[in-house]
């Protein structure tokens, strides 16, 4: 027998997943017109394909996915919305996923396509997701209430230090 109790209700599901589609595709539609910006007005790129650059690449990719898979590990999609987790990479920061988008898509993209602008870029999103992520924020402290305020305080959102 269903436990409804501990179901996730359908639109506690849908809220949950109201910054982050909407804010990936944000940020995919930043990269596309910043990458579109700098062919329409030839703006100089710098050479990829280099030892540096592929290492680079290479890193700043492992990072990625180590911090997704740690996610993973931290807090199992099935828990989402149901439990605090204040374990594993959420006792660093308190959105890895966003944190991911943010940095590791526009570094990786920079790198592949040699773009400075890209660069510049990071400060744009990391504004624009500060932003979208204080309503996501605010649903998970009417959940998880004064614990939830507590984590907020002692674990930054995006970048692991304060």
């Amino acid at each position: 027998m269903l436990d409804l109790k501990n179901w996730l209700n359908p639109k506690h599901y849908k809220r949950l997943w109201n910054v982050g589609p909407p804010g990936l595709a944000l940020s995919v539609l930043l990269i596309c017109l910043t990458l579109q910006y700098e062919t329409a007005f030839n703006i100089k790129r710098y050479t990829t394909g280099g030892l540096l650059v592929n290492v680079f690449f290479v890193l700043v990719f492992l990072e990625m996915l180590f911090i997704l898979f740690w996610t993973l590990f931290s807090l199992p999609p099935k828990n989402r919305g149901k439990k605090l987790s204040k374990k594993g990479i959420y006792s660093f920061i308190r959105h890895p996923i966003y944190t991911v988008v943010i940095f590791h898509i526009n570094v990786l993209t920079s790198l592949w396509y040699g773009s400075y602008l890209l660069l510049f870029l990071v400060p744009l999103q990391y504004l624009l997701w500060s932003k979208m992520v204080i309503k996501e924020e605010e649903y998970l402290v009417g959940i998880f209430g004064q614990e939830y305020i507590d984590y907020m305080s002692n674990v930054s959102r995006f970048i692991p230090w304060k």
